[in-house]
């Protein structure tokens, strides 16, 4: 299937200063169909104690006729037993609803916008699995299908590195994680560390040298953000980036689709390289927060900045100050 957008990343990407700049050359160069913006995400995780903890994200539909193309929203779900000792639990996908172009609302001249909410209780009825058999470190995928009124449809596979990636202007992954958590502590795995390197990745260490960094709760309540600057991004023109990862019972989770640069890694044309959760989380200790580390890959599921390196593992470490 062709991809919704031609990068046509041309060498003036090379001294954007923000992601501004990219994200103009990525709208001049919109072909056909359509992106699911993430404007916030308010809560991401289920606490296993509370089946009314509700997954809450605001989301905005684009396509090339300024949303007047939307006929619907299609949410879909999946359980992933992530915790195989009384047995495989993990369901098929399921249509949860669909939700009609009428639904949506727009303030003034803007583009049609939603919240989808729901609750722990609500999803495991609709994959129709019982409670008991959920495990701290299980997962609800979401996936999201735009449906235009000509006929076609747009989800998970239709877009570049640079419109999937997290904290960016697009943010449309068209899929989300729902981590199954305990509760920590709001002041746990906060403050300031030292970042270092334990396993470089395919170009050298993933951020850099080592360095003070202040590490701060997310929009929930296990997830922590570091401000790091990554290996590939330009040296003076590019800001930190915000990364998320989760501290989710006694691992500690690195966030999907976090972008390293707004540039591509080997090219102009590349798309740039992200980030995302290995097959193997680091271990979490929820009654020690001194040292810990965050494994993860560079080259998430392909994109690799079209150098060839496919995926590689890396591996941080921060130790309190």
């Amino acid at each position: 299937m062709r991809r919704i957008f031609t990068m046509l990343l041309c060498l003036t990407v090379l001294a954007c200063s923000d992601d501004d700049k990219a994200i103009d050359i990525v709208t001049q160069n919109l072909e056909y169909g359509a992106v699911i913006r993430t404007l916030s995400i308010n809560n991401s995780e289920f606490d296993i104690n509370d089946t009314n903890s509700l997954f809450s994200i605001d989301v905005e539909e684009q396509d090339n006729e300024n949303g007047d193309l939307l006929e619907s929203l299609d949410v879909l779900v999946t359980f992933k037993d992530n915790t195989l000792a009384g047995g495989d639990f993990s369901t098929n996908e399921i249509l949860v609803e669909s939700i009609p172009a009428a639904n949506f609302t727009r303030i003034g001249q803007g583009l049609p916008r939603t919240t989808l909410e729901y609750s722990y209780n609500q999803l495991t009825t609709a994959v129709g699995i019982s409670q008991s058999v959920i495990e701290c470190k299980d997962q609800f995928l979401i996936r999201l299908i735009v449906r235009l009124t000509d006929g076609r449809s747009f989800s998970t596979g239709n877009a570049s590195s640079i419109i999937l990636a997290f904290n960016t202007f697009f943010s449309s992954p068209y899929c989300y994680i729902i981590n199954v958590v305990e509760p920590i502590n709001e002041d746990d795995f906060t403050g300031t560390y030292l970042y270092s390197s334990v396993l470089d990745g395919p170009f050298g260490p993933t951020f850099g040298d080592p360095k003070l960094v202040e590490i701060t709760k997310g929009h929930s309540n296990t997830v922590r953000v570091i401000p790091l600057k990554h290996i590939l991004s330009h040296p003076t023109n590019e800001l930190p980036r915000d990364y998320e990862f989760s501290v989710v019972c006694d691992e500690m989770v690195f966030g999907k689709n976090q972008l390293s640069s707004v540039i591509g890694a080997c090219g102009i044309s590349g798309a740039p390289v992200l980030l995302g959760p290995g097959t193997v989380n680091a271990p979490a200790d929820l009654n020690d927060d001194s040292v810990f580390e965050l494994w993860f890959v560079e080259g998430y599921e392909g994109w690799d900045g079209s150098c060839g390196v496919g995926t590689q593992p890396s591996r941080i470490r921060f130790t309190k100050q």
